[in-house]
Parts: structure tokens; sequence; C-alpha cells
């Protein structure tokens, strides 16, 4: 007696169809934003107004005082602030989520140009003592500049690299430019967010 194949693959296909569903029922199940509940929806207008009036106290103030991982830190929860809340769809946080996306790009622009030239300037006397000259350029000091013998090597170049990679990224320099002599150097690109980009 010979068994019939079509019956093995009619399991296969529901078997199949069976693990899709479950695959977009999660899918629906944790991608699709949760209603706030009247009491979280309060609490997250009072948390976006409460951002709005620091970045705005921010802006009319000097932050240079601050010290720089305190002012990264401070941008990295307006970020982590504004993506929570940038998908919603309610029309009372809707709005507001507009305002928080317009005043952080106004205080990223206004505060990485100067604070990429801190960081230069707080590097400068710890590299002086390695005979390392670092130094900002460009109208927003988004290329960073070093400047001494170690360079000539790619070696060099690359290990340093790598030890400032994430600063350079937070602080979000553009590019990053070794000389060794008057007339040896190389440029890196790196990658890293515009300053108005949130």
């Amino acid at each position: 007696m010979e068994e019939n194949p079509r019956k093995g693959n009619i399991f296969r296909y529901i078997a199949y169809a069976l693990i899709a569903a479950a695959v977009v029922g999660f899918g629906i199940y944790f991608l699709t934003p949760k209603k706030l509940t009247v009491a979280e929806g309060k609490n997250m207008v009072l948390f976006i107004d409460n951002q709005i009036i620091d970045i705005d106290r921010n802006m009319k103030s000097d932050l240079s005082k601050a010290d720089i991982a305190t002012r990264l830190s401070w941008h990295k929860s307006n970020t982590s602030l504004y993506n929570e809340v940038k998908g919603s769809k309610d029309k009372v946080i809707k709005p507001k989520v507009d305002t928080l996306e317009t005043k952080i790009i106004q205080i990223q622009t206004k505060e990485f140009p100067s604070m990429r030239k801190a960081y230069a300037d707080s590097k400068k006397e710890v590299l002086g003592t390695q005979q390392i000259n670092i130094a900002t350029s460009g109208p927003k000091n988004d290329t960073l500049i070093f400047n001494g013998a170690l360079f000539g090597s790619e070696k060099s170049k690359d290990a340093f690299l790598d030890n400032i990679k994430p600063i350079i990224q937070d602080l979000r320099f553009k590019k990053v430019v070794y000389k060794w002599s008057d007339k040896d150097s190389s440029d890196y690109k790196v990658r890293a967010k515009q300053d108005v980009e949130i």
C-alpha cells in the first residue's frame, strides 16, 4: 500500500501557516503602541513640559561651566525622552512632541559646536606632554586636528582613533585630521549624527 505524498505536504503547509500567524500575532502585540491611561498621559505631558522648560532655561544660560560628560548626558536624556514619545498619536501629546523636537534641535545646534571646542581645549595640556597638539576647525568646530610625530605610523593613528572614537561620535565630529609634518597628513571621516539630528 502506497502513501499519498500530498498528505505530508498538507501538514507541512499547515505548520508553516501556523508559524506565520504566530509571528504576525507577536509582531502586532509587541510593535503596536499601547494606549496610555489618563494618568500615564498626564505624566508624559508633565515630563515633556518639564524638559521643554529645562531646554529653554539652558538656551538662555551658559552651559560651558558644566563638564562635557554632564552636558552630553543631558543631551542624551533629551534624545531618550523624545524617542519615547515621538510616535505618540495622542492629540494632547503630539503638539508637545513637535515643540520638544524643535527645542532639542535648537539647543543641539547651539551646544555641540562649543562642546567640541571645549573637548579639544580640555585635552591640550595632557596631549602636550606627549608632544601632540590638538585643535578644532570649521565654523561648527566639527573637524578635530591632531599634530604630532606619533601619527607618522598607521598603527599609531588607528590605535589612537580606536581610543577616542566613542567620544568623537558622541560629540558629532565629522572628520579627524592627523598631521605629522608640515606636508604630511591624513583624514578620517567620522560617522556621526548631524547637530540637527535627534
